[in-house]
């Protein structure tokens, strides 16, 4: 037979990966032809999303061939910021990259290398591991600050770890509190609620300037003024204890110092509330009834809106975890679900980062920790202390995400050298311009750095500034776990996926990157102690071992799906004896936060208000020349956070950053829908176009994030655009702006002045 006659056969698998698009993960099935993926779809297997995927799936394959991915070790060889790399292999990076470390620390110590971090792009213990080994303190900081760890910290020392909200067809309400699940990761929980909510027909509550698609649909909607939550939140405590709608039984029997919640609530009524809030008394009362009356079986569902307000943070979200624990919602079915330690059996991550390993004076040293103690290793240690009479381990939550270092104090080290030198810069899976605020001193501060190495799927402004650039694998080439290490003990269960195929090019995952670079750092007895395994999966094999799983196949084929078990706290240890209770010093929920009180004074150990640091309140006169509110961090479809910019399919379909504003606000400053703005703050101006809308408060507008335009070039002052339309120029990152007790940032709630502007000097996109 003729050689042109003969037709080659394509070798075709199908593969279960998840998808890394959002920090989901969601299951996919992938087709594989000869190597190459051809099509993706969802799994109906997987329980997150039975088969579902959301909109950025249609993408997916745009984005693992996207030509803005890095896909070989780059070294910068012109000045930083000159946009000039060549190829090297990693070897070469390695070592050089081992050997600068080891000269930085020579010189100032292991307390000058730092890490920007991300919101859940990569797998995170393999790093806080790599920092420990050093006895370097500070591994974590950028989006841990302002999402998530904010909630876990307050919920920790309230009731002893971070509450999940377990909406199931029992439950009566479902409040949204500063959260939009139709717009942003949390996609399985909006496909839950779509299916959900027309049968049940549980009440809905919104909290939120906007009126979001669920506040359309919502019995209550409470566009309350940007930083106000705390306000908010007691008033709904003045309304649910002075109508004694709280649960007696629970909190004579689980609630620690009642009364002083009890008086510290008192003045804060509906009334005074509404002044403060600019929502009126009788919604505010009627929201906070609602809620109660449906209890326990009331779902509160996880908003970042309340971490990222910066100065009201910790106490807001205490706040709003005294109103979940009154009503009786906790370890309640279809109210408040707390991991019980029946199930955490399998090998946590906390355990695998060694955060023990690190010596109490390198702890010591955490940038912003002496000031911000409840969210850098002083809080994380007491803890870690506190749970383990429950939990049996010496750490449950994970390091990365409730042990953050102060990115504020991070730009002050180094541009001044205070309190010590930070010489060396870490990234991996983020983008610092667009989750740090003050983003041009930022800009400065990296100037000022002898290394920093960039471990990325695409070509960031950071990578621009970078001396490494490093490929990483996606979410076809790297295996992952579902829930991922972010969420520490919050989550009893576990399932995985598989890689699709190998890693394109020289892409590696995280596992393989940090593990490498350990190697050329320490001794062999130590590294093989702490990265003994070779690859994900098989730390994914150690994780599940002490549930029998040997292979990762059978974690493939035998997800762990444990049963909850209700009202845990009421139970015996079976070690002690004891009645198991809360996780917290008194072994009850906390309105008088022992903790607080150590570390700080009795005045905070009860939640309060006050007003953010910038408002028509406190700085009236900034209101005059500034005379709206700016809520920036909203998250909006198909894009993530600051991810896909270079990425053909969602380019397409979103080219250009708009900022919502009020119809009428429009108007008056002569703005029409699509203008291009300018919005400026005391700190800086950014451009976005406008999007005029009538459902958000007038003297409101809500700035998109995380942009910046790849196809710009590398080169300074362009930088592929980080500074055009990026609302962290306008932000405050000062040291006293920030969360006394955490330290995050404040995003949500600055005043600013919007003007028209030009066409910009650029075209955005071209299709």
């Amino acid at each position: 037979m003729p050689v042109e006659m003969v037709k080659k056969e394509i070798k075709r698998e199908i593969k279960k990966p998840f998808c890394h698009m959002s920090h989901t993960r969601c299951g996919m099935l992938a087709t594989v032809e000869d190597g190459v993926v051809t099509h993706i779809e969802g799994n109906p297997a997987t329980p997150v999303n039975q088969g579902k995927l959301c909109e950025r799936s249609k993408y997916a394959l745009d984005f693992h061939n996207s030509p803005n991915r890095v896909n070989y070790p780059m070294k910068r060889v012109g000045p930083r910021g000159s946009g000039q790399f060549e190829r090297i292999s990693w070897d070469q990076a390695n070592q050089e990259i081992a050997g600068k470390l080891k000269e930085l620390i020579a010189k100032y110590g292991p307390e000058c290398i730092c890490n920007n971090a991300g919101t859940g792009r990569t797998d995170i213990w393999e790093r806080d591991l790599f920092f420990n080994m050093l006895d370097a303190p500070n591994s974590s900081s950028g989006g841990s600050q302002i999402c998530y760890s904010p909630s876990l910290c307050a919920d920790t020392i309230t009731y002893g770890q971070f509450a999940v909200s377990q909406v199931m067809p029992r439950t009566n309400c479902i409040v949204w509190w500063g959260k939009d699940s139709a717009e942003s990761g949390d996609f399985p929980e909006h496909w839950g609620f779509c299916d959900l909510l027309p049968i049940t027909h549980p009440k809905m509550i919104v909290v939120d300037p906007r009126c979001t698609d669920y506040a359309r649909r919502a019995d209550h909607w409470l566009p309350l003024r940007n930083g106000t939550d705390g306000a908010m939140a007691l008033a709904w405590l003045n309304v649910i204890i002075t109508e004694e709608l709280y649960d007696k039984d629970f909190v004579a029997k689980w609630v620690a110092d009642f009364d002083k919640l009890k008086e510290a609530v008192k003045d804060m009524t509906p009334e005074k509330a509404a002044e403060i809030t600019w929502v009126s008394a009788e919604k505010i009362a009627a929201a906070a009834r609602c809620y109660a009356e449906c209890a326990p079986e009331a779902a509160f569902l996880f908003g970042l809106a309340t971490d990222a307000s910066g100065y009201n943070s910790f106490q807001t979200n205490r706040a709003k975890g005294l109103i979940r624990a009154i009503v009786g919602s906790l370890n309640n079915p279809g109210g408040t679900y707390l991991t019980p330690p029946h199930n955490a059996k399998f090998h946590n991550t906390a355990e695998l980062s060694h955060p023990e390993i690190v010596s109490q004076r390198q702890k010591d040293k955490t940038l912003g920790m002496n000031r911000y103690k409840l969210g850098g290793r002083i809080g994380y240690d007491e803890a870690a202390r506190v749970q383990k009479r429950i939990f049996k381990k010496d750490y449950i939550n994970i390091q990365g995400a409730c042990c953050s270092y102060s990115s504020s104090y991070q730009n002050i080290a180094m541009l001044t050298g205070q309190p010590y030198p930070v010489k060396a810069f870490f990234e991996q899976g983020s983008h610092a311009y667009t989750n740090q605020p003050e983003s041009k001193t930022l800009h400065k501060a990296l100037h000022q750095c002898e290394l920093i190495v960039i471990h990325e799927y695409v070509w960031s402004a950071s990578a621009c500034m970078a001396d490494y650039v490093l490929p990483s694998a996606d979410f076809l080439e790297k295996a992952l776990a579902w829930p991922y290490p972010l969420w520490g003990l919050c989550n009893d269960m576990f399932w995985f996926g598989e890689k699709a195929i190998e890693p394109q090019y020289e892409r590696r995952d995280c596992y393989t990157f940090w593990r490498e670079l350990a190697k050329l750092l320490h001794p062999k007895e130590k590294w093989e102690k702490y990265y003994p395994w070779e690859t994900t999966e098989d730390t994914y094999v150690h994780i599940m071992s002490p549930l029998g799983y040997k292979t990762y196949q059978e974690c493939l084929d035998k997800p762990y799906i444990p049963s909850p078990v209700p009202m845990w706290h009421e139970e015996n240890d079976p070690e002690t004896g004891e009645v198991l209770g809360f996780a917290t010093p008194s072994g009850k929920v906390e309105c008088f936060s022992n903790t607080v009180a150590k570390f700080f004074d009795d005045e905070s150990a009860v939640p309060f208000f006050e007003e953010p640091f910038e408002s028509p309140v406190r700085t009236p006169d900034v209101f005059e020349e500034y005379p709206l509110i700016m809520c920036a961090g909203a998250r909006f479809m198909p894009y993530y956070l600051s991810d896909h910019r270079g990425v053909k399919g969602f380019r397409n379909r979103y080219p250009d950053p708009y900022f919502q504003i009020h119809n009428e606000t429009a108007a008056e400053l002569g703005i029409g829908d699509g203008h291009w703005c300018w919005i400026e703050s005391r700190r800086g101006r950014f451009m976005q176009r406008a999007k005029l809308c009538s459902d958000i408060l007038p003297k409101t507008i809500f700035a998109q994030h995380g942009w910046y335009y790849p196809e710009l070039p590398h080169e300074e002052p362009w930088t592929v655009g980080w500074f055009m339309s990026n609302p962290n120029v306008a932000l405050s990152n000062h040291p006293d702006h920030n969360d006394p007790y955490q330290g995050g940032c404040n995003i949500k709630g600055s005043l600013v002045k919007v003007y028209r502007a030009g066409e910009p000097p650029f075209n955005t996109w071209t299709k």
